[in-house]
Order: C-alpha cells, then structure tokens, then sequence
C-alpha cells in the first residue's frame, strides 16, 4: 500500500508543572487529613471534641439502651462535634439492633441513601431507605434543614487560626538550634577547618566564607568578630500567648465548653460548676434535640444522671443548703438524687 507510513511511536505525557502540581497535591491532602468537616484540628478543637464525645459516653439511654452503647455515643458525640451529624446504618442481627457507622453518604432524595461503611483494605457500600438510617444533625441552617453544620464551622477563624498557629510554631522548631557561622577572610584555612570540626555536628552549622556573604547575611562588618547567628525565627517579638490564650478560650466557648472546665488554675470549685454548666446547657439540650430520631432505634429519654451523680460534694452541698432553708431531708435528698442510694 503506498504511501507507506511508519508505525507511530507513543506519544509520551509531558507535565511542566509536575513539581507544582505534586506541591499542591500534598498541600491540599495534608489540610484534608488536618480537618474533619471544615473544623481544622487544633490541641483547642480536639479537646473540646473530646469533651462532647465523652460527655455521650456518659448519657443514660432509657428506656432500655438497644445498641446506643457507649462506644456507639461516643462516636456520636465525636462525629456531631467535627461534622455537625452523624449517620449510622440500622441492622437486624440475632433480633437485636445493630448500628454501623457510616464514614460518608450520598442522600439521593425521597428518604433513600447510600452509605459508605469503612473496612479494612475496602468499602461497604449500601443502599438504604430513611426508616434503615439513624441521621443526627445539629446546629442546621434554614437553607438547608437536613444538614448540620458543626460548632468550629459556625465560629468564622478562630479555629483555622489556631490551627495556623501550632503549624507555624512546629515548622518553626525545625529550625532551632541551626545557624550561620561566618568566617572573614582573614581566619586561615586551618582555623576554619578545626573550627568547623567542632561545631558541624548533627549538620546544625552553615559556613559563610566570604566577605559579600557575611556582610549580606549577618548585616555586620567583616571587620567584627565572627558569632553564631541563629536560623531559626524569634518567637518573642511574636508575643503570641496572648493571642493563643485568648483564641483557646474563644473557641472552648463557642463549642460549649465552659474555658473553666480546663484551667490550668486548680480551682475544684469553678470546675465542678462549669461542669454542671457543661451538662445543663450543652448536653441535655443536644440530647433533647436527638431524640425524634433516636425513637427509630426505641430510646425515648437520654439522661444525664451518670453524670451529675459523679459530683458527690456538689450534691452534698445541696442537700445541706435546701436543709438549711428548711426543706425536708427526705425531699432534699429526693431533688439531688439521692432518693435510690442505700
């Protein structure tokens, strides 16, 4: 056949910006893996995260638990802090409930979803209908009602600056302890070399030589004796403790978390109120809101009880202020919550 034509070699893939792309790629994967659900993880966020999940654990489902355990509210206390909802697949096993957790879903419309269960090496995917769904939400916008939004999202920076702040202070630290060593010209070879044996070690130490460089970098005379100049930034021109304290505390209040709860201070009296503030004015009414939704699974009360009933001092106290005020012992005993005890 003519004309001939030669066998066309594949054509090879060039990408001119593959170093910019693979920076980029590991930029956005690193803020991905350093947030959940637009909260951007902090030592702040996380404890404050591991306050509600815990503060579930402790929650008294009534009137019989089914498989609202504690591991299965902690993950609910977890999920509702970092993504504002939390969503479990309902399954029937040996006739009891069983709830698995979903790591993402798809809500397709008309009470239908497909969940995305995490295992091992894979993913469960399953079609389920709204009565095989537990879906918790908090917090949800009037824009859109069937989604939550979680507490750090509702609190504009704060958070995403704290978080700017531990990452900057820890790319920092990589830094400490390496500096600049500049030589002038006029220290013999021989001194250099002794000098450089003595303080290279651990590759901290950077050798400037020449005179353009050391008046560049150090900003001194050639002239002057040569000195360690350090790399690393100075943190105290910063002065960031204020601005780091005040962001904790900020944030702490914003999730629902009294800042007295983890003082550092050591007043027992402070924190066993701003516990009970905790439980009064962020966990019952979360609770309260869950339960329409928690009947798919028969639970029709969450009780805070375990947990209040941890505070014996507090509830002594009570008892002897309501005696005080002329309250008999056996109802005083009855309004702290004492009416079981033997």
């Amino acid at each position: 056949m003519w004309p001939l034509t030669r066998k066309k070699k594949p054509e090879t893939e060039t990408r001119a910006a593959f170093p910019t792309v693979t920076a980029e790629y590991l930029t956005n994967r690193r803020d991905t893996l350093k947030g959940t659900g637009g909260a951007s993880l902090s030592a702040t966020v996380g404890g404050a995260a591991m306050m509600w999940s815990r503060a579930f654990s402790m929650l008294d489902p009534a009137p019989d638990a089914g498989p609202l355990t504690a591991d299965v509210l902690a993950a609910i206390g977890l999920d509702l802090a970092l993504r504002g909802e939390a969503v479990f697949h309902i399954r029937v096993r040996a006739n009891a409930l069983e709830l698995h957790r979903a790591a993402f879903w798809d809500e397709v419309g008309k009470g239908r979803y497909h969940l995305h269960l995490a295992r091992p090496h894979e993913t469960e995917t399953v079609r389920a209908i709204e009565g095989e769904v537990l879906r918790l939400t908090i917090n949800s916008d009037a824009s859109q009602p069937w989604r939550g939004r979680s507490p750090f999202l509702m609190m504009g920076g704060s958070p995403a600056l704290m978080a700017s702040i531990e990452t900057a202070i820890a790319d920092a630290m990589e830094w400490t302890g390496k500096g600049l060593l500049p030589f002038p010209d006029t220290v013999p070879e021989e001194q250099q070399s002794a000098a450089l044996r003595g303080l290279k070690g651990g590759g901290t130490l950077a050798a400037i030589k020449s005179r353009a460089d050391f008046a560049t970098n150090v900003g001194q005379s050639s002239r002057q004796e040569f000195h360690r100049t350090e790399l690393g930034p100075d943190l105290r021109r910063a002065d960031l403790n204020p601005a780091v304290d005040a962001l904790h505390y900020r944030v702490l209040a914003a999730s629902g978390v009294p800042p007295a709860l983890v003082t550092g201070n050591g007043n027992a009296g402070a924190m066993r109120e701003a516990y009970r503030l905790f439980v009064l004015q962020t966990v019952e009414p979360l609770a309260r809101q869950l339960l329409p939704e928690f009947a798919k699974v028969g639970v029709s009360k969450l009780s805070s009880a375990s947990m209040l009933s941890a505070d014996v001092a507090g509830r002594a106290r009570a008892v002897g202020t309501l005696v005080g005020a002329g309250v008999p012992l056996e109802r005083a005993m009855r309004l702290a919550g004492w009416e079981d005890d033997t």
